[in-house]
């Protein structure tokens, strides 16, 4: 756990972006808890990382408890990196769910790999738009009951199971044999779909 100093915090549309000092640099797929005092641990997906500065965004539920501090506890990185195969990527997103590929996004577009997007209800013009023709690796963020629309080899990020520990200790996130705070947070369509009837949760 790093104590990180916030450095700025911006609204863009109905999401907030916040940047914090942390020396750690985080590998594509990783996510960070935020512990706030009071308020327990709050997973959350990586946005970016550059000069040692963590880029995260917040819904403004968790903005609001954030708002006036000056430091706040990071915990990580935590899951499993990701091990990018191919050189031809597409990211399937749902309006601001967007945000929680974006940095797997931009740093395979950093190492000169092909990214291609395709949003729904979200807009981008950071990447050029795609489909699934073609792509070597898919990576999603869609809710739960869009999960079947996905190839069964693509992988997609799971934000709707309840973390407690973030360590794979309590058990709380697993579906099926995965637990989704060091399996994941993302796991192939397939594993969820076909054998984890946690999609209800």
């Amino acid at each position: 756990m790093i104590y990180s100093d916030i450095i700025y915090n911006k609204k863009i549309e109905n999401i907030y972006e916040i940047g914090v000092l942390f020396p750690i640099k985080p590998l594509p797929g990783q996510f960070v808890s935020l512990i706030l005092s009071g308020e327990g641990e709050i997973p959350l997906s990586i946005t970016d990382y550059y000069d040692r500065v963590l880029i995260l965004h917040l819904s403004e539920k968790i903005y609001e408890k954030v708002k006036g501090r000056k430091r706040v506890i990071i915990k990580g990185p935590l899951g499993k990196p990701l091990r990018v195969k191919g050189r031809k990527i597409l990211g399937i997103a749902y309006k601001d769910l967007f945000y929680d590929i974006l940095y797997i996004l931009r740093e395979a577009k950093r190492e000169g790999r092909s990214v291609k997007v395709k949003c729904i209800e979200c807009n981008t013009n950071e990447f050029e738009k795609g489909d699934e023709n073609n792509a070597d690796t898919i990576i999603a963020a869609v809710p739960p009951e869009q999960i079947t629309t996905l190839p069964s080899d693509a992988l997609a990020y799971v934000r709707w199971v309840k973390m407690n520990c973030m360590l794979g200790v309590c058990g709380a996130c697993k579906i099926s044999d995965k637990l989704v705070c060091i399996d994941g947070p993302l796991l192939k369509v397939s594993d969820i779909v076909d054998k984890g009837k946690s999609m209800d949760k």
